[in-house]
């Protein structure tokens, strides 16, 4: 192909959501339904032109890498990637309840990235106001260094701070690869640790995100579609070449009763389960519905603690601190206030 750059619109019969969605997926920036008047192709090509330009302006101003010295100023922070192969299986959750346990646990500096750049739930259900987002760092003159991406960043549950996804789905294209490699190089150098939630289509900047990881946790559900999707998803990571020893595998919602037993879904899998997660809807529902995270609300249940564990594995020996810290101790309403 002559021109691989060049944005595309696709004409067609088909309506349906699920060939709009493959459509979008497979890169095309806009999808008439025919018929369509003139007026309706000429706006929709303006769209994308316009679009085009935009991401054209500031693509010269992504700042480039550090030169390497002695001593690299990114050492000691960890970086986990959580990712699914479908929508709504939990991946967010997962994200923000790791961040949460992160930061209770070690008391370290843990920042939490909204990387689904089209639905991202982040704010949402932490409550947190979508005044500044992700396309703030990347559609402004300024260059991304830690100055602006502080002022960016929310403040969310236990002192995470948050960086949200854009707050409609047209800007998550505006998101590049080499965007996301510089926002995670300025993380790191202030955080000691980095959750990043990403979306389900492979997007350049989920891969760049995936190669930026330490740790990749993918989740997937106890459905025959979902351990399918898992399935594929650990297939994409190590056609990618990534290393086994970085990923892991979360199954959300287990039921004790459930036709699959830990040995079967690893045995499809191919790949052993680190976590399990198991069924409590009316807790996990009422720790969304309160946009807190449950690990915050309820620190002693069963999920609480395997997200404590799951976050004391992955940090150093020398970073954990007692959990039972008069902070952990205190009322969730006292330690976490909502926002809007």
């Amino acid at each position: 192909m002559e021109s691989p750059n060049s944005p595309v619109v696709i004409m067609s019969v088909q309506g349906e959501r699920d060939y709009l969605r493959r459509a979008m997926q497979s890169g095309a920036r806009e999808f008439l339904i025919k018929p369509f008047t003139g007026d309706e192709l000429v706006a929709s090509i303006r769209r994308v032109y316009e679009m085009e330009e935009k991401k054209g302006a500031y693509l010269p101003r992504v700042p480039q890498p550090p030169p390497e010295t002695g001593e690299s100023p990114l050492r000691g922070c960890q970086v986990s990637l959580v990712m699914s192969g479908k929508g709504g299986c939990g991946k967010t959750f997962v994200a923000i309840n790791l961040a949460a346990a992160l930061k209770l646990e070690t008391g370290g500096r843990v920042c939490l990235v909204d990387l689904d750049l089209q639905f991202g739930d982040v704010g949402v259900m932490l409550n947190l106001d979508h005044a500044k987002t992700i396309t703030e760092l990347v559609e402004s003159e300024s260059a991304i260094d830690w100055e602006f991406v502080d002022d960016v960043l929310a403040d969310g549950p236990e002192g995470l701070r948050v960086l949200l996804g854009p707050f409609s789905p047209e800007f998550g294209d505006l998101v590049r690869a080499e965007h996301v490699r510089a926002i995670v190089d300025v993380l790191r150098r202030e955080f000691d640790y980095v959750v990043v939630d990403s979306g389900s289509q492979l997007s350049e900047a989920t891969l760049e995100a995936t190669d930026l990881a330490d740790h990749v946790i993918v989740v997937g559900e106890l459905t025959i579609p979902g351990i399918k999707d898992t399935r594929l998803m650990l297939k994409m990571l190590e056609s990618l070449k990534v290393d086994r020893a970085r990923v892991m595998v979360a199954v959300n919602a287990h039921d004790a009763h459930a036709v699959y037993d830990s040995a079967s879904i690893e045995r499809n899998l191919r790949f052993p389960v680190r976590l399990q997660i198991p069924s409590e809807p009316r807790l996990v529902g009422g720790s969304i519905h309160r946009a807190i995270p449950l690990v915050v609300s309820h620190p002693d249940s069963d999920i609480s603690m395997l997200f404590r564990g799951l976050a004391r594995s992955l940090a150093p020996a020398d970073g954990l601190r007692p959990a039972a810290t008069a902070a952990t101790k205190a009322p969730a309403s006292r330690r976490f206030g909502r926002r809007r």
